[in-house]
Formats: C-alpha cells, sequence, structure tokens
C-alpha cells in the first residue's frame, strides 16, 4: 500500500507540472491583463485545474468545484491596471508555491506524501475574495474548510495511528 501511495504522488506530481507549465505559458502574453475576460477565465482555469487534480473526497471537490464556477466573477471592473498586475504575480506566486510542493514531494517519498502535496496545492489556490460574488463568499469558505478539516482529520488520524 505505501508503494501505491507514493506512485500516486508522482503521478499526481507530473499532472501539476504539466498543467502549471501551460498555466505559464499563457501568463506570459503581454497583454493578458488587459483582456479581462480572457484573464479571469485563465484565473478560474488554474484553480479549477488544480481543484480537480487534488486527493480529497469527490463529494468535496466536485461540491467546490461548482460553487466556484456559479460564484466566479468574470468581470472585475473596479480592479484597476495595477491590481490587475498585482493578481497576476500573485498566480505566478500561486504556480511557484505549487512548484515547490512538487519538488518537496519528489524529493520526500513517503506514504504522507500525497497528503501532504494535496494540501500544499490547497493552499496554493490562487483565489482572492474579489473573484468570488459577495454574497457567495460564506459558501466558498464553508467548501475550503471542510477540506482543510478532511486533512487535519487526516494527520491526526495519521498520527494516532502511528
Amino acid at each position: 500500500m505505501p508503494n501505491v501511495l507514493i506512485s500516486e504522488a508522482f503521478r499526481l506530481c507530473d499532472g501539476l507540472h504539466g498543467h502549471i507549465e501551460y498555466y505559464e505559458t499563457i501568463l506570459e502574453k503581454n497583454d493578458l491583463i488587459s483582456r479581462e475576460g480572457e484573464f479571469r477565465s485563465c484565473k478560474l482555469g488554474l484553480t479549477l485545474g488544480l481543484l480537480r487534480m487534488v486527493e480529497i473526497p469527490e463529494n468535496l471537490k466536485r461540491s467546490l468545484i461548482s460553487e466556484l464556477i456559479e460564484a466566479w466573477r468574470l468581470s472585475v471592473p473596479e480592479k484597476t491596471q495595477q491590481q490587475r498586475q498585482d493578481e497576476l504575480q500573485s498566480m505566478r506566486k500561486s504556480i511557484e508555491d505549487v512548484r515547490q510542493a512538487i519538488r518537496w514531494t519528489e524529493q520526500h517519498a513517503s506514504p504522507t506524501a500525497l497528503k501532504r502535496l494535496s494540501s500544499g496545492v490547497m493552499f496554493a489556490l490562487p483565489v482572492l475574495p474579489s473573484d468570488i460574488q459577495k454574497e457567495e463568499i460564506p459558501k466558498i469558505q464553508d467548501k475550503l474548510r471542510q477540506i482543510m478539516d478532511f486533512f487535519s482529520h487526516q494527520e491526526s488520524s495519521q498520527s494516532l495511528g502511528a
């Protein structure tokens, strides 16, 4: 069983690496932030792709993905060019955080690597409150809290079994 978990972690590393490289290439477009709809769609695509790959209970994953799609703002007209530039930098930081989680997993293969990688990706999600319709923020926060509780429960269960 531990070898299966380790190989799943490496498979997830490969998938995540390809996903972030794809979005890194898109983010390099010079005028991306001036095309708000494309920029917002790109950010949503990056986020949803990361969520689809992480190892969390399928019901939580589906629910969060559905709620994010419904709540996502494709237009945030109150943001200035500088704020969009800052948001782009934040997305690049998220990608780098995922890359670091991948590196750590590749260097520390263990049965817990898959859980640690998935939780690292969840912490790196490039979602800001301004991305979501105001009235939907509590629902999204609740789903994220449930996922973090799942990780917390896994950690405590593992330490009890050790």
